[in-house]
C-alpha cells in the first residue's frame, strides 16, 4: 500500500508540475513577464530580477584526471616468494591503471539535490562545498530542454555541461527557453508539448470562469514551492 500511495502521489505532482509549465508558457506567449520574486540574503546584480526559486537535481559532465600511484618495492626471500610478490604487485598496479582509465571517461558527476534561483540573467545553484555558482544565459552554447523526461541540459563556452532534473523542469524549461532564446523561444522543439498544451482550449472551473467574466485579473503563474 505504501509504494502504491507514493506512486499515486508522484503521478499527481507530475501532472500538477506539467500543468504549471503549460501555465507559464501561456503567460509568456501572452506577452507577459514572470512575476518578480523577492529574495532575502541574496545580492543580485543591478537590473537583475529573480523569477524562480526551487530545488533541482544537479550534475556536471566531465572526465577525471586519470592519475594513479603505483605500488612497488624491493623483495627479499626465496625465488618463489619473490615472484609471487612481484606478480601481486603487478596485478594491483594493473587494477589501478584500469580504474584510472575508467575515471578519465566523460560521466555525469557531482550528482546532488541543490537549491536553484532563476533570474533574467542567470541560473544560480548552491553547492554545499562551493556556495552559489552562476550560469549566465549569455554563455550558453547548447540548450536541450527535455521536460517529458524531467531533465534540462546546458552546454557552455568555458565550463562543463550542466544537467538539471526534477519536477520543476517543465516550468524551468519554459522559463530558460524564454531567457536564452529570446523571441525564438516558442519554436524550441524540446518544449513543444508544453507550448501545444498552452494553446489548447482551457476547461476552467465554473467559479474561475465566472470571475473572468466579471473582469477579474488573471492570476500570475505560481512559483513552485511558494503556494
Amino acid at each position: 500500500m505504501g509504494k502504491r500511495k507514493n506512486a499515486t502521489e508522484l503521478a499527481r505532482r507530475e501532472r500538477e508540475e506539467w500543468q504549471l509549465g503549460q501555465d507559464w508558457a501561456r503567460w509568456l506567449m501572452g506577452g507577459n513577464t514572470p512575476q518578480p520574486l523577492t529574495l532575502y540574503g541574496i545580492v543580485l546584480e543591478p537590473g537583475e530580477t529573480a523569477y524562480l526559486q526551487t530545488s533541482v537535481h544537479y550534475a556536471r559532465l566531465y572526465g577525471g584526471s586519470g592519475r594513479y600511484s603505483t605500488t612497488g618495492g624491493v623483495y627479499f626471500g626465496r625465488p618463489g616468494m619473490v615472484l609471487g610478490l612481484m606478480a601481486a604487485t603487478a596485478a594491483v598496479n594493473a587494477s589501478k591503471k584500469a580504474a584510472a582509465r575508467r575515471d578519465m571517461q566523460l560521466l555525469w558527476r557531482d550528482l546532488q539535490e541543490v537549491p536553484l534561483i532563476a533570474t533574467n540573467y542567470r541560473l544560480m545553484c548552491h553547492l554545499p562545498a562551493r556556495g552559489w555558482l552562476s550560469f549566465y544565459y549569455t554563455a550558453v552554447q547548447e540548450f536541450y530542454p527535455d521536460p517529458a523526461n524531467w531533465t534540462l541540459t546546458f552546454g557552455f563556452q568555458n565550463a562543463e555541461p550542466l544537467r538539471l532534473g526534477g519536477l520543476p523542469m517543465p516550468t524551468l524549461s519554459v522559463l530558460t527557453a524564454w531567457t536564452v532564446l529570446g523571441d525564438r523561444w516558442q519554436t524550441e522543439p524540446g518544449i513543444a508539448p508544453l507550448v501545444q498544451g498552452a494553446t489548447a482550449p482551457q476547461q476552467l472551473p465554473e467559479s474561475q470562469a465566472q470571475g473572468q467574466l466579471e473582469g477579474q485579473q488573471q492570476d500570475l503563474p505560481r512559483i513552485p514551492g511558494q503556494d
